[in-house]
């Protein structure tokens, strides 16, 4: 199956900056996780505890800002269109792909070949990035419920409290760090066999890719495109 154009334009930089603000907070919660959990080198604990913080609250900021930009930053609906709306609308259940969910779980399963055309996101991935947003939300609270500057405020008490003390809050903290590796391990899986390396060399590179054009109008094939610079 051929494949559709890979422009800038469905993947506007400051979009870019917060996805690897994210990947990279998230690679070094995880690793401080597992450092913390399993304190083999104690005489770092501290650097630990600093970078696990640090890391935890810029992901909490990046993803308020995510959100913010998806309400003010303009791109592309889909891969093979230069034309531009509102990024939200992109997250957003769209005539294109709306009916495609058991399509797509089949492609991801290796039961089909080709996945059918579809927006930026397809169905699998609205759900699955719709709900980083809230796993992030979560993941900080209960973050913050285990820090000791912050634990013993009445918002994070009464959450401690209400899961039957700290140590149910540190096992859930911990769950989550796995709900985190899962997704991360999902969403490259994702990324990699839908978009492939034209994909990966647009977002780590900013490099386009020539292909198929799409109409966001029609939902459906406009013409070739392989003049990229």
């Amino acid at each position: 199956m051929a494949h559709l154009a890979h422009y800038r334009e469905a993947h506007p930089l400051p979009l870019v900056i917060t996805h690897y603000v994210n990947l990279s907070c998230m690679a070094l919660l995880i690793l401080t996780g597992f450092m913390i959990h399993f304190p083999y080198a104690p005489a770092n604990m501290g650097i630990c505890r600093g970078v696990h913080i640090f890391c935890g609250i810029v992901l909490l900021v990046n993803c308020i800002v995510r959100i913010v930009l998806a309400f003010v930053v303009e791109s592309a609906p889909a891969e093979g269109t230069r034309q531009l709306q509102k990024d939200i609308r992109s997250w957003i259940p769209q005539p294109d792909n709306r009916h495609q969910l058991i399509e797509w779980v089949k492609f991801y399963l290796f039961i089909k070949k080709d996945h059918p055309l579809s927006g930026k996101f397809n169905p699998l991935q609205k759900i699955a990035y719709g709900a980083i947003p809230f796993l992030i939300i979560l993941m900080a609270y209960t973050g913050f419920c285990l820090w000791v500057p912050t634990s013993s405020l009445p918002f994070f008490q009464a959450g401690t409290d209400l899961v039957g003390g700290i140590m149910s809050m540190r096992i859930i903290h911990y769950i989550m760090m796995f709900v985190f590796i899962l997704f991360t391990m999902i969403h490259v899986y994702m990324s990699v066999i839908e978009g492939g390396k034209h994909l990966l060399a647009l977002m780590f590179a900013r490099k386009q890719h020539g292909g198929m054009t799409y109409d966001i109008h029609t939902h459906d094939v406009a013409g070739e495109d392989y003049n990229v610079r």
